[in-house]
């Protein structure tokens, strides 16, 4: 019995044996290779025939596009000169490296998108890696109700990256008068959700053009937004989860209803190399050129902002409610109905805003407005600001009785002509230094400053950004010149990109070249 066991174990033993050997010998298994990035072309004015998504036979719609799974390194391809009807809502998502890209072929007119009245023309829902270029998009139809020329939407995502609208001609998106994470945009970037923390990391908005639009111009907006800072906050909603890497650069915007560009629930977000021109001119609330909310360290610069309408608000640039660390530099405002400047924090608050090296010219009604709530730290230095003929301004209105703090010191202000130009303070919150204010009624107490004409070189008659700088140059024998006080928070250059040397006297105003009489 023994050895009929000993037997069977030793047969046993070979077997396994045998078998191990056998799967020693035979070849390893090889993963499956990588998906080859494809190239989907489109023509919706293609003739009849198949549709493969080739070049030679292109689909016809964007239902084809639509259906089709997009992975890393794949294009869509529209043919210039084609015209799309529906909303674009490609699937799939990119990796880094290998983005997929939304583009053109061929030669002519950039390809046309009708939304025909949907909600959206161009809809990115939970993707990322993703590259959209050289389209015209549009969307009048069915005026008065939410739409979006471009809409990028996480919902519950997590972190979504590298997001790239360029090139991009959108123009008629007649919306209704509604913003935020579902409103009417050119452009919106918007996190939904509560179950998730999601927010956006390298976005790149550059180089479009967007022109009759209804509301917002862009707008990024997040959910994940509550923190004490703002109005109305929630312990127990979504906490603050700020976008990152966010630019948005060399864009031109035209007759906007509401807002131009702005920030929302975002982190060292950069708004450059921008022209704004008509905005507020349609929506029945408040409404400014450009500016951040709930939003930390924003920096707008080299922007020119014009054409604001009404005084709901109306201002060019802004500064909201739960902001902090926000720079305006080197910016161009002028012919806005509301004014150049609004401070708000509402029923929040904000703090730590340099608003340095700006001109302002011939902007109405108010140079500075803030309203109700308390904020610190806010610095308007160096700047510029011209009051034509014909032109009524507030050069600062105090307006609000709650905790504040401006410092506006190293500022030229000039009044000429008919209409008049005076600062209304009334809590103390304002203090003033080194300011020379010509030409201006009631002025608030100014030591270092004076009330001489500064002798600006041209002050009035800048037609664009690019010949604002040698308008608003010092003449010779200018009260300016060196006279102005060190400041901390002056930056290293003006608004022409003179040096500002820290710790030497600088010139006062938005110029620290030397004298010029061009």
């Amino acid at each position: 019995m023994r050895r009929s066991v000993s037997t069977t174990f030793a047969a046993l033993c070979a077997a396994a044996t045998a078998g191990v050997t056998a799967l020693a010998a035979a070849p390893a298994a090889t993963a499956d290779p990588p998906l080859k990035a494809r190239a989907h072309y489109v023509d919706c004015r293609a003739g009849t025939g198949p549709e493969k998504g080739t070049q030679k036979a292109p689909w016809r719609t964007l239902a084809a596009v639509n259906a089709q799974h997009l992975g890393p390194g794949d294009q869509v391809l529209l043919k210039r000169g084609t015209h799309c009807t529906g909303t674009l809502t490609p699937n799939g998502a990119g990796a880094p490296g290998s983005p997929v890209r939304i583009a053109t072929y061929g030669t002519g007119a950039k390809p046309v998108i009708d939304g025909a009245g949907a909600p959206d023309t161009v809809l990115l829902r939970n993707t990322q890696w993703i590259e959209v270029s050289d389209l015209e998009i549009t969307n009048a139809a069915n005026p008065g109700t939410k739409r979006r020329g471009v809409r990028v939407v996480l919902n519950d995502y997590g972190t979504g990256r590298h997001y790239r609208l360029t090139g991009l001609d959108i123009h008629d998106i007649r919306g209704d008068d509604t913003k935020d994470n579902d409103g009417s945009a050119g452009i919106l970037f918007s996190v939904t959700g509560s179950a998730k923390e999601t927010h956006y990391d390298d976005v790149r908005v550059e180089d479009n053009t967007l022109k009759t639009i209804d509301r917002e111009g862009i707008f990024v907006s997040s959910s994940w937004n509550q923190r004490p800072a703002i109005s109305g906050y929630d312990p127990n909603g979504p906490h603050w989860v700020p976008s990152t890497g966010v630019v948005v650069r060399g864009n031109t915007l035209n007759d906007l209803g509401g807002d131009g560009i702005v920030m929302t629930a975002t982190k060292n977000a950069l708004v450059e190399h921008n022209t704004l021109h008509g905005f507020q001119r349609r929506s029945g609330g408040y409404n400014a050129g450009m500016w951040p909310w709930n939003a930390d360290g924003t920096v707008f610069q080299y922007n020119e902002t014009s054409g604001g309408e009404t005084t709901r608000d109306g201002m060019a640039y802004d500064v909201d409610e739960g902001s902090f660390g926000t720079v305006f530099q080197y910016n161009y405002s002028h012919d806005n109905a509301g004014g150049f400047f609004l401070v708000c924090s509402a029923d929040g608050t904000l703090g730590d805003a340099v608003i340095r090296f700006n001109i302002s010219q011939n902007d109405h009604f108010r140079g500075i407005e803030t309203c109700r709530g308390s904020f610190s730290g806010v610095r308007f230095l160096h700047n510029t600001i011209y009051v034509g003929d014909g032109v009524s301004q507030t050069v600062v209105n105090e307006n609000t009785t709650s905790r504040h703090e401006i410092a506006f010191d190293n500022n030229i202000v000039v009044k000429e002509g008919t209409g008049t130009a005076a600062f209304t303070l009334r809590s103390g919150g304002v203090t003033a230094s080194h300011n020379i204010l010509y030409g201006i009624g009631a002025t608030p107490s100014n030591p270092g400053g004076a009330t001489a004409d500064p002798l600006l070189t041209r002050p009035g008659t800048a037609t664009g950004y690019g010949d604002a700088a040698a308008a608003y140059a010092l003449r010779a024998g200018s009260p300016a010149l060196g006279a102005g006080a060190p400041l901390a928070d002056a930056g290293t250059r003006d608004f022409a990109g003179n040096p500002v040397v820290p710790g030497a006297a600088p010139n006062i105003g938005a110029w620290n070249g030397s004298s010029s009489d061009r």
